[in-house]
This record gives C-alpha cells, structure tokens and sequence, in this order.
C-alpha cells in the first residue's frame, strides 16, 4: 500500500472507495422497495432511487466521476425512469457545449502563452514585495477569469510564478509568506470564478438548471451583472484575510522585479499565435457581453471562436491540442448530471425530496429570507464531503430548485446564490478542489491552513450572496 494510504486520510479514501459501490446498490434498492409515499409517484420513487445510488457514487468517488455520471443513461432507462431520448438529454444541452469550447479557447490562450505574458505584466506593473506581489496575484486570477475558462488551468499558470517569486524572499518551508501567498492564489480564483459565467463549470450548470425549472435563461452579460459584483467583493476580502491571517515574516523581496522582467524577457516580443490568440478572445468577449442584443446564445458564440482558431492563416490549433486541452470526463459529469436533474424535477422527486426537508427542517413556516439563510450554509459546509463542484452542483441543485417550487419561490432566488457559493466557495479542504490540490502539493501548506481562513471566508459570502438575492438583484430586475 502507498505511503499516503496508511495517513489516516489515505486510509479513510481506501475505505470510502471499497465500499462506496456496496452502498450505492444497497441504498438505491432500499428506495426502491419503499412503500410509495404520499405525494410521490411510482416513477418518482424509482427517480429517487436512481439519485440516491449516484449521489452515494459522487460522494465516495469509488469509481470515476465522469463514469458515474454516463451510468445515469443506461440506468434511467432500465429502472423505467426515462427514454434512451430524455436519458441522453443532458449530453445535448448547451451547457455540455459551452465547456467543450470553453475549454479549447483555454487552450488557445496556454498554448500561445498570452495567458502567461498577461500574467507577468499584471506583476511587473504592482511591483515586487510582498504586498504588492499578493495584489498583482490577485488582479492576474481577476483577469485570467475572463481569458481561461477553467479554474484548474489558471492555478497550474500561476502556481511556477508564485514558487518563483517564494524562493526569492529565502525565508524557510512553510513560511507565513508562502502560506499566504499559495493560499491566496488558489482562494481567490475561485471566488472571482462564481462571477463569470465561463470561470468555472458549476456556472453554466446552475444556469442550465434555472431555465430547465422554468427560470429565465441567463446570458454571459446577465451572469456578469448580478455575479461579478459579490464575486468581486469576495475576492478583495478574500485577499485581505488571508494577509491578515499570514503576515510575512519580511516585506522586500531580493530581486522580485528581476525575476518578473527575466520572466518577460525569456517571452520575447509577442508572437503570432498570442495575437491571433487575443483577436479571437476579443471578438467572443464582444459577442458574450453583446448576446442581450444580438440574441446569438453564449454556447454559440463560443463554439464560433473555437472554428475561427483552427481556420488557415488565421488559426494554430491543432485537433492533438483539442485532444489535449479538453477536459473530456467533465462532458460526462455535466451532461450525465444535467439528466438526472432534469429527471428528478420531471417525476416531481425533487419538489417531493425538497417538501421532506422543508418539513423535518422545520422549515415550511419559516420566512423566505430564513429559509434562504438555512439553505446557504447548509450548501457551503456540504462542501467537506465532496471533491470537485461540478458533480456537488449536479447533485444539489435540483434538491434546491425543488425546494423553490414547494414555497412557490421563483427558483432564481434560491438556485442562483447556492449555485455561486458551488462553483465559488470549495475553500474549507485542500481536497474541495484540484486547484486546492495543487498548492497543497507544494508542500508549503498544512491541511489546517484551508478551514482557517475558508470557514471566515465562507460565511461572510453566504451573508453576502443572500444579501444580494434579497436587494440588489431585485433591484436590477432580476427578481
């Protein structure tokens, strides 16, 4: 057995992986054999089962992800839940597609490395201590937001910059410095991430999921407006708190600026690629922010900018770099995913699952606001138990819009801040997430390092989040 099997973290992973096939049998053939109860359907209860077995898979990770989510098809259709047509509808929704292309536009961006230029000239213009460095971090995740659909590529830019730069302050392992620094990269991508609608893949999955219940659709422009604002905020205090929580041990750095400049000189001058590169993102920015007049959807438009980088002359993109840079098990997760949300809510197992709650929550008779507040937290702190956000939203979301429907809410003032705090908050565990991971794995941080800051952090954006629900989306028309 591997060495990280006998921590007692590696051996809860060994565990939770043996038995988490026998569980997910066991559970979903014990709903299965329920007596029907009152307000549920027969297809409903067998929808509830379904569920059951794959949220059990998406917990424990026993077998891959993007497996557990494609099982979803052939197992809809054999415990008579769905058609092959509605078990295949998730793989064909725009969401799918939007992460598709996404994820080659990143590629186009790493490849050429204007992901990295723009990287290092954020810094050289912030300057080179350590107050400085932690703000021209945090600006480069803001702007790599906008250019570098994925939040995992964006930490694994950044993360040799910042070792980099760690190694010129000379101050020892796991410094205050470094802890600092590393944790205000991979904190602040994430919560930047919540309020771009291509930052991060539980995005376009909560908007897909407030259309499918009947909510508006949410273009590229709309997202920005009610999420950037919050996600803004967050990530300011997010950077602020983990330098209160670090202070430095010293504030200079011993040829910070010459290692940023050696950086820009080893780029040279910008090449081809990186123009092309930028022209491309230009033009689907424009056509994202411009789609409430236009009407050209955002998957669209993406899928648009992808055609135009392997075009002669124009383009430089391989169909290898495709291979490469595409995230392929995310299409399933998502497209398996959004079936068996849009299921659950079309037997009704969802608005039954979430009237259950609500009454042993002794929530039914509590206000909107509170029930909002309950919600929030609950969703935030569910995040010790999952890895990854795309299965966690997959698998909460409709519970929540289901919850919307129960009190006859619309369902964007629930689903909407719960799917931000998904995709923005996975703060609390260095396991939350891979970017998470990453950092951990240099060796710099201590596990108690994440909740010590995330905890604070994701508090005050559950308070935020639901403050936002409850004055400025109504104020700009959302609700």
């Amino acid at each position: 057995m591997s060495q990280s099997a006998t921590t007692p973290k590696g051996q809860l992973d060994v565990w939770r992986r043996r038995l988490g096939v026998p569980a997910a049998f066991l559970l979903t053939v014990g709903v299965w054999f329920l007596p029907l109860p009152a307000g549920l359907t027969q297809v409903g209860l067998r929808c509830l089962a379904l569920f059951t077995g794959i949220f059990v898979l998406y917990l424990t990770e026993a077998i891959p992800l993007a497996i557990s989510s494609l099982a979803v098809v052939p197992l809809a259709v054999l415990m008579k839940v769905a058609t092959p047509k509605d078990a295949l509808d998730g793989f064909g929704s725009t969401s799918a597609y939007l992460l598709v292309s996404a994820f080659i536009l990143a590629t186009a961006m790493v490849k050429s490395r204007l992901a990295e230029r723009i990287t290092y000239y954020i810094l050289k213009l912030v300057g080179s201590t350590a107050l400085r460095v932690s703000i021209g971090i945090t600006l480069a995740n803001i702007v790599l937001a906008f250019l570098v659909p994925s939040s995992t590529a964006r930490t694994a830019i950044l993360l040799p910059v910042c070792v980099g730069l760690i190694a010129t302050f000379n101050v020892g392992a796991r410094s205050r410095l470094a802890k600092g620094l590393l944790l205000t990269l991979t904190l602040t991508n994430a919560t930047i991430g919540a309020g771009i609608l291509t930052a991060t893949l539980p995005n376009p999955v909560t908007a897909e999921f407030i259309t499918r219940a009947g909510g508006p659709a949410i273009s590229y422009g709309k997202w920005l407006l009610w999420g950037f604002p919050p996600s803004l905020i967050m990530t300011v205090f997010t950077w602020w708190f983990c330098r209160l929580m670090f202070r430095p041990e010293v504030e200079a750095i011993p040829g910070g600026t010459a290692h940023v400049q050696a950086a820009l000189d080893r780029l040279g001058p910008m090449s081809g690629n990186e123009k092309r590169a930028l022209f491309v993102f230009l033009v689907v920015t424009a056509m994202w922010v411009t789609g409430d007049w236009t009407k050209i959807d955002v998957t669209i438009s993406a899928l648009a900018g992808c055609c135009l980088l392997y075009l002669p002359k124009l383009g430089f993109l391989t169909w290898d770099d495709a291979v490469k840079g595409v995230s392929w098990q995310v299409l399933f997760v998502a497209g398996g995913g959004i079936t068996l949300g849009a299921l659950m809510m079309k037997t009704g197992a969802a608005k039954w699952l979430a009237a259950t709650i609500l009454t042993r929550m002794g929530l039914a008779g509590m206000t909107t606001v509170a029930v909002l507040l309950v919600i929030m937290f609950v969703i935030q702190y569910m995040h010790f138990f999952f890895v990854g956000t795309t299965a966690m939203a997959t698998a909460v979301l409709p519970v929540v819009l289901g919850m919307a429907q129960t009190l006859h809410v619309n369902p964007v003032l629930f689903a909407l801040p719960a799917g931000m705090i998904i995709g923005g908050y996975p703060l609390l565990m260095f396991y939350n997430t891979l970017p998470n991971i990453l950092v951990y794995g240099t060796g710099e941080l201590e596990m108690k390092d994440f909740p010590k800051v995330g905890f604070i952090i994701c508090a005050v954006a559950v308070l935020l989040y639901s403050v936002c629900a409850l004055t400025y989306w109504k104020w700009t028309g959302l609700l």
